[in-house]
């Protein structure tokens, strides 16, 4: 088992702490622009789903009423 001696914390020999580099403007830009790509992708397929789903049903619906017929009359065969 390893034994840790807490955080490590980026100090120099000075006493200053050393800070992290900050992200450009691009690099914000570049975040902000995928994640509006992400979300436009999400939207879309959950309106996709949102307008085929009933779509799918009512032809379920329609194909049983269709099929029963010929469903009905195979049964009565055997």
């Amino acid at each position: 088992m390893e034994h840790s001696n807490g955080p490590v914390i980026d100090m120099t020999p000075d006493g200053q702490f050393i800070e992290p580099p900050k992200p450009s403007i691009f690099t914000y830009l570049l975040r902000l622009a995928l994640f509006a790509v992400a979300l436009a992708a999400v939207v879309a397929l959950f309106w996709t789903v949102l307008l085929v789903l009933p779509l799918l049903f009512l032809a379920g619906i329609v194909g049983f009423f269709l099929f029963r017929p010929q469903i009905i009359r195979v049964q009565r065969r055997f």
